[in-house]
């Protein structure tokens, strides 16, 4: 399960109302779609309309990715076809030209980058042909196995309010998404190694069998000065000087634009120990860079993340009262993953721990406790739940870390040694008392059994003999 549970930081009671909020966070636009999430506590601090249909425009592109990593070989060349041509005149490219070779690695430049469309299409049809094991299937049905490989892989992710028809973003209206089911792909999008080192480059160039190609990253919160940008680049969107939503603590994202969704921004920062992950859909496209600017400094500046406990420390106990006396009388805890809660800075003294035992199995408090019923080591107990006051924030499960058994009768003589051994003393006492006075009232009598000793035979000592006298006779 997920390491924590009750994931919303109160989203409404505490920190935020729609459109305003607390810890230096922008206010965002009462239309907007919004979710931003700390990513190494595991918490939402703000939504705003996030379970909402959007439409996502070119941050489908990130879904458009992974499935093509999934599935190809990013040193393996495909050819552009005339998938490319369906691509309308107003339409965001990367430049590329029928009959070109380039690789999958390059392709997916040319899609995250400049945000190419055509690349998008070459990517579903070549990867789409992969998908199906069939190299000679049209363009529509390679395009359209593409799709559902996309549409597939939302809902093993559980973005289940979801539905792609292109992989583009290009309007349809039967294409949308949720700015919480976006923050799904965004963290998997994020943490694959390919996706991550290509958003956060600002160029990239490459040379093909047709031309040269030179590729700028559309997130304008990477650059600090606009002559960064190629000359085309700058003249095509009116850009030039000093960057005024540059923040040194993005370090990528993905943008999207079309006149339904309006302005789209997919957007990632570090910093201070923090990392975050924010979803601007429908926004302003004068004013979404600097909201999520302000949004990354907000989180990286002002929040700080409070560990309540430690996964690798087994050295959490509680007493137990009626522990088996082989056991020992101390219950070790943990949990499987660390609790962690990203909390404004100036709000830290106002969260609290404590530990909330299942009653069924313990009862107590956090230093000294009752078993309700035989443990094993492993087994869930409880869980640790952090406070903002009086409300619960988040908790995570508790486990047992070592066997333990409730006392039973067995463990009182033992315990009681002392009070034992005078019981059975007077038990002892008892019984020859009793039995002396049945002896007496059933007039039994009892010798007492003399034991004779053996004894050896006096000897009388020789008497000397007396020597015999000899009569002399005279003759």
């Amino acid at each position: 399960m997920k390491r924590k549970i009750g994931l919303l930081l109160i989203l409404s009671l505490v920190f935020c109302t729609s459109g305003v909020l607390a810890a230096g966070l922008p206010a965002y636009g009462a239309d907007e779609g919004v979710i931003i999430y700390e990513v190494n506590s595991g918490d939402i601090l703000f939504a705003q309309k996030q379970n909402e249909k959007f439409y996502p425009a070119s941050t489908t592109k990130l879904m458009t990715a992974l499935v093509a990593i999934e599935n190809g070989d990013l040193n393996e060349n495909f050819t552009v076809g005339d998938e490319i041509e369906s691509i309308g005149e107003d339409s965001s490219t990367a430049g590329l030209e029928a009959e070109e070779v380039l690789s999958l690695n390059e392709l997916l430049y040319a899609l995250l980058l400049p945000s190419g469309n055509d690349a998008a299409e070459t990517i579903a049809v070549n990867i789409g042909r992969k998908i199906a094991g069939d190299s000679s299937i049209s363009s529509d049905k390679a395009y359209e196995t593409f799709i559902a490989a996309m549409n597939k892989k939302a809902k093993e992710m559980g973005m289940n309010g979801t539905n792609f028809t292109n992989p583009h973003g290009l309007h349809n209206d039967n294409h949308y998404s949720t700015p919480a089911d976006m923050l799904i792909l965004a963290k998997t999008a994020f943490s694959d190694v390919t996706i991550k080192a290509i958003t956060r480059g600002k160029v990239h160039e490459v040379q093909t069998n047709k031309t040269k190609h030179k590729w700028n990253n559309s997130n304008l919160l990477l650059y600090a000065n606009f002559n960064e940008l190629s000359e085309e680049y700058r003249v095509a969107n009116n850009l030039s000087g000093t960057n005024s939503v540059f923040n040194g603590y993005a370090t990528s994202g993905k943008t999207g634009y079309t006149e339904e969704a309006n302005k789209c921004l997919v957007f990632e920062g570090e910093g201070n120990d923090k990392d975050m992950i924010g979803i601007i859909f429908n926004a302003d496209e004068t004013a979404i860079f600097s909201e999520a600017s302000n949004t990354i400094n907000a989180v990286v500046k002002e929040y700080e993340l409070l560990e309540w406990l430690d996964p690798e420390d087994e050295d959490q106990v509680v007493q137990v009262v009626n522990y088996h006396v082989f056991d020992g009388n101390k219950l070790k805890y943990k949990t499987n993953e660390a609790l962690i809660t990203a909390v404004p800075q100036a709000n830290r003294d106002s969260y609290t721990s404590k530990v909330k035992w299942d009653d069924t199995k313990v009862k107590g408090d956090a230093t000294l406790a009752n078993l309700e019923k035989d443990l094993k080591a492993g087994e869930q107990i409880g869980e640790l739940q952090v406070y903002n006051g009086e409300t619960m924030v988040e908790a995570t499960p508790l486990y047992a870390v070592n066997d333990m058994k409730a006392r039973n009768w067995t463990d009182y003589p033992i315990l009681y040694w002392y009070v034992t051994i005078i019981v059975i003393l007077m038990l002892l006492a008892i019984l020859r008392i009793m039995f002396v006075q049945f002896m007496h009232n059933n007039n039994i009598k009892y010798k007492k059994i003399k034991i004779k000793k053996k004894t050896t035979p006096k000897t009388t000592p020789k008497q000397p003999q007396k020597p015999t006298q000899r009569t002399n006779k005279r003759r």
